[in-house]
């Protein structure tokens, strides 16, 4: 019985009238100009609104997240804003210190900037931070209304402008969120280069994954992901000029990150293409869920220090991750993980899937009004709006959408709209994880609830007008 109702359902004449206006959507003329920029503009006031307020009600504890990190970022900005360029490129600058090796120079360097236009001021540093934030929120609309029609592109914008996990990150002191915004932008110019195989689009979408990399290393694989797909789908995906347009966002990533890489060798004498950190994360991973402690790798920063202190009869290890011949230690974590990874592929594989399958799960962060007063009715509106952003919520939608859209057959869709979650799942789980890291994700995962939010509503309301 059950079967024969889902397959009168697939059988419903609704659901091809539905998708059907969505190609139409996808092949007539687009939204009006003035309209675009309504929704664009609305968009992008609902997400600062929200930013804004977790802002005033945690302005005084997102400074409390990862100060460590937070204060390493600080000194090197300091530092970059004192010397400039000039000590940039130094050996004898303090710059040179490989406690700074630790992240990439991108959020340094912003926040040099920054100092140098307003001081040192952390709330300059935040709303600059919700700004990059809510056109990310902008950004998903546009994507998404390149691919659908303009209703999915605007709750799906809207999801992500009220969405809780990105207010919270957005006014923590780190560059998670700043990341997202040119990995985004990034796609949606891979998608205008689709239309007509304008190269330059290519390349500047290479050029914006080396920006997001700057940020955040986690993204450094996207390039050279992206390099393969074009190259073997350049066909089905249309592109006339494929292995040109392959190569030249490729070497707009290069070109963008070459620079620190060049920095690095001059500085250190030694080939880091961005950041140490990568050995770290390996083991620390593997500490994550090694419970029995069998390969003897620990899972946080502070217990790794002390690990190497005592192997390597160096009490000075102790003290930071990545001071005293911090490069060489780097990769005698990586070669130490990997002897792991030979040795046991299946558990580690086991690993990788246990780990890609919790990025699918929504952080749990603070919500607005919880730090505001129950007798406010502004933030008993917010809580009941955000309250919605759970995985129990969240993840079954997602999961909805992607098999309509695959009984559709929007192949196109589901490949754009999977490709970063893709990534992220399969390049990410190798190493320790938190969620900020993957961040980009979630715009994503809202995107293909609002198919799901557009379609049942439809139906609905046909069903019963």
């Amino acid at each position: 019985m059950f079967g024969s109702k889902k397959s009168r359902f697939l059988d419903d004449p609704l659901l091809p009238q539905l998708f059907s206006r969505l190609d139409r959507s996808l092949n007539s003329s687009r939204m009006a100009r003035r309209r675009k920029i309504e929704f664009c503009l609305l968009i992008f006031l609902t997400a600062f609104a929200f930013r804004a307020a977790a802002w005033f009600y945690w302005r005084t504890d997102a400074p409390k997240v990862q100060t460590t990190v937070a204060t390493n970022y600080k000194v090197f900005a300091r530092l970059l804003a004192q010397e400039g360029i000039t000590g940039f490129f130094s050996r004898r600058s303090a710059m040179s210190n490989p406690d700074l090796l630790g992240h990439p120079p991108g959020y340094p360097l912003l926040l040099a900037t920054i100092y140098k236009v307003s001081g040192e001021s952390d709330t300059v540093v935040q709303f600059v931070q919700i700004i990059a934030d809510a056109f990310a929120a902008v950004l998903i609309f546009l994507i998404v209304g390149e691919l659908l029609n303009s209703t999915i592109a605007l709750i799906a914008g809207l999801l992500s402008a009220a969405s809780p996990q990105f207010a919270w990150n957005s006014i923590l002191l780190l560059p998670d969120t700043l990341a997202v915004l040119p990995l985004l932008l990034a796609l949606y110019c891979l998608l205008q280069a689709r239309k007509d195989s304008r190269l330059f689009c290519f390349f500047l979408s290479g050029v914006l994954i080396g920006i997001s990399c700057l940020l955040r290393p986690n993204s450094l694989l996207f390039a050279p992901l992206l390099f393969l797909l074009i190259l073997i789908f350049g066909p089905w995906l249309k592109i006339r000029r494929a292995v040109p347009a392959a190569l030249i966002l490729l070497a707009g990533t290069v070109i963008s990150v070459a620079p620190i890489t060049i920095r690095n060798a001059v500085v250190f004498g030694r080939l880091v293409p961005l950041s140490i950190g990568a050995g770290q994360t390996l083991l620390e991973g593997i500490g994550d869920y090694d419970s029995e402690r069998r390969f003897g790798f620990p899972d946080n920063d502070l217990e790794l220090a002390r690990m190497e202190a005592d192997s390597y009869n160096r009490p000075d290890y102790a003290e930071s991750l990545f001071g005293p011949d911090g490069i060489e230690r780097d990769r005698r974590r990586l070669r130490s993980g990997a002897n792991v990874i030979f040795a046991n592929p299946s558990w580690f594989a086991g690993v990788m899937i246990q780990r890609g399958a919790t990025m699918f799960r929504l952080e749990r962060v603070p919500l607005i009004s919880m730090a505001a007063s129950k007798e406010s009715g502004y933030p008993t509106a917010l809580r009941l709006i955000q309250t919605f952003f759970i995985t129990a919520v969240i993840l079954p939608l997602a999961i909805v959408a992607i098999a309509l859209l695959a009984y559709a057959r929007r192949w196109f869709v589901l490949a754009a709209f999977l490709l970063i979650p893709i990534y992220y799942s399969c390049v990410q789980s190798a190493l320790h994880t938190e969620y900020r890291y993957i961040l980009a994700l979630y715009h994503f995962l809202f995107s293909f609830v609002a198919v799901t939010l557009y379609l049942s509503t439809n139906v609905l309301l046909r069903r019963f007008p």
